[in-house]
């Protein structure tokens, strides 16, 4: 048994090293996709592999038991994961409606980190049971805020169709927090006597980690990898959805609204004044009013600003205000 679960280790850090290979591969050819916060995530998943790995070798072929700090750093490796899953499902979903939630998670989550890296280094493990409800505490409202806001992710996509985003959200989010809690409930076992059933849930979690790389690469193959080395689309389509693309990160990124990014569209395609106020049916001081509005938002002083801003080249070189 213990060799098998080595080995489930050993599959899991060549998955998760093989997806990180696919996402460079892919950030390569496409640096406006998911590739590069794939590519960060599953660095946390190979680097939380590895630590499991090594906490379950030195109990079992060793004979080195895990102590309380060797268990804290765990969790705070797991809510650094968390904060790159949390990201990746933000960067697949783009729904500013939930922006401000995923920025107060992720706050959270490195409060979180910072603050128990640090208290685990400075106090010795007899002062840690002086601070066990303070753990608890943090605990939860870490797995509560990263339930909500994964589900805030699952609802969306489920809304607007996204299949394949919310099957795998539901699945990591689902594996990630049995993760956490399998940790939390060894210390809490420590904590209040009970040691004894401090590895029975830990010995599971290389069967999610596994799991995790698996559904992350084969997820990040068909929607990153495919499309972009064996798609036959044309490249003027592909262009055209990258644009699209593009220009919905704009809008989000400078809060325009629906009919802003209309405006965004037609002043990228070229369209003058008159031009835009009879596609849109509207009277030319109200175009320029909002197209002002989009400069202000926009910071620039000239459709050329907007344009550079789509294209993602250097701003510097225009005038600022």
């Amino acid at each position: 048994m213990k060799e098998l679960i080595l080995i489930c280790y050993l599959l899991c850090i060549i998955l998760s090293v093989s997806g990180l290979t696919i996402a460079l591969l892919v950030n390569r050819k496409n640096k406006k996709g998911i590739s590069k916060n794939l590519a960060f995530f599953l660095i946390g998943i190979l680097v939380i592999c590895c630590y499991d790995m090594a906490i379950y070798y030195s109990d079992y072929v060793l004979g080195v038991l895990s102590n309380l700090k060797v268990l804290r750093i765990g969790n705070c490796l797991i809510a650094g994961t968390m904060y790159l899953w949390i990201d990746l499902q933000d960067r697949i979903i783009k729904r500013e409606a939930l922006s401000m939630l995923d920025k107060l998670v992720k706050r959270y989550q490195v409060f979180y980190m910072a603050l128990w890296l640090v208290l685990t280094f400075a106090l010795s493990i007899e002062q840690f049971y002086a601070l066990k409800w303070l753990l608890l505490a943090t605990d939860i409202t870490l797995i509560i805020a990263s339930i909500t806001v994964s589900v805030g992710h699952i609802i969306y996509a489920s809304t607007a169709g996204k299949k394949e985003a919310l099957y795998y959200i539901i699945v990591v989010t689902t594996m990630v927090i049995w993760n956490y809690i399998a940790y939390f409930w060894g210390e809490t076992s420590v904590y209040w006597g009970n040691s004894r059933f401090i590895r029975e849930p830990l010995d599971l979690t290389v069967v999610f980690w596994l799991g995790i790389s698996l559904v992350t690469m084969f997820y990040e193959y068909k929607m990153d990898f495919v499309p972009e080395f064996f798609s036959k689309e044309p490249e003027e389509e592909k262009h055209k959805k990258n644009l699209q693309e593009r220009i919905e990160e704009v809008c989000v990124e400078y809060k325009l609204t629906p009919r802003e990014k209309e405006f965004i569209e037609l002043i990228y395609s070229g369209k003058s004044n008159k031009e835009i106020a009879e596609i849109l049916f509207l009277s030319e001081s109200t175009v320029k009013t909002h197209i002002y509005n989009i400069f202000r938002k926009m910071d620039v002083k000239s459709r050329v600003g907007v344009i550079y801003i789509v294209n993602e080249e250097d701003e510097n070189e225009l005038p600022r205000r």
